[in-house]
């Protein structure tokens, strides 16, 4: 099956991970961060629900969103196609997340760690891999390779944030010297937008 369009990776980082994804991210995050603040959700019980609702899911399903879009434009038909895609609106998202937390610290470990990057590359060559499983009518792997493009990625995500937030929080809870500089004093306050704690 021929390419039906030349791939724009400007508009997949602008069109589709900017505005389809993490625009509808930050809007997302900011109702969830009310509507705890309203319940009153607080402490270690805000961090892992967070860690798991408010990040990974709201974040996961967005990006996914931007990405599955970008295939509908573009109808990619080779693996590094997809995870170029799915890499580029990762990397906007994260770029964005790390520039709105205004702390070095964040940038730092977003470099060294670049997991939203990671994370969708890897969603992009699972999902490539279930498009050939279903085109070639294999139902069984098709099934687990969606799985590990959209489940696996958000339990990944999820699991990484909650390590990462819950060691934020408890050097803060020990009163550890220096625990500000790594945000982590935002994270016990219910801050998710710490250096940290966002990846």
């Amino acid at each position: 099956m021929e390419q039906k369009k030349k791939i724009n990776y400007w508009v997949i980082a602008f069109l589709y991970g900017l505005v389809c994804s993490t625009i509808p991210i930050i809007i997302t995050e900011i109702i969830w961060d009310n509507i705890a603040n309203l319940i009153g959700l607080s402490g270690f019980s805000r961090e892992l629900i967070g860690d798991f609702l408010r990040a990974a899911l709201l974040e996961e399903t967005f990006k996914f969103l931007g990405f599955w879009l970008s295939d509908k434009r573009y109808r990619f038909t080779r693996e590094r196609d997809y995870m170029l895609a799915a890499g580029t609106i990762g990397l906007v998202y994260g770029v964005v997340e790390k520039i709105v937390t205004l702390n070095p610290f964040a940038i730092i470990l977003g470099i060294v760690f670049p997991m939203h990057i990671l994370w969708q590359m890897n969603q992009g060559r699972h999902f490539y891999a279930y498009r050939t499983a279903k085109a070639q009518g294999d139902q069984k792997t098709a099934r687990h390779e969606l799985f590990l493009s959209t489940g696996m990625i958000f339990l990944l995500h999820g699991c990484w944030d909650a390590i990462v937030g819950f060691t934020a929080y408890f050097i803060n809870d020990s009163k550890i010297s220096g625990a500000e500089i790594m945000g982590a004093d935002n994270v016990k306050s219910g801050c998710r937008n710490c250096a940290i704690a966002t990846f």
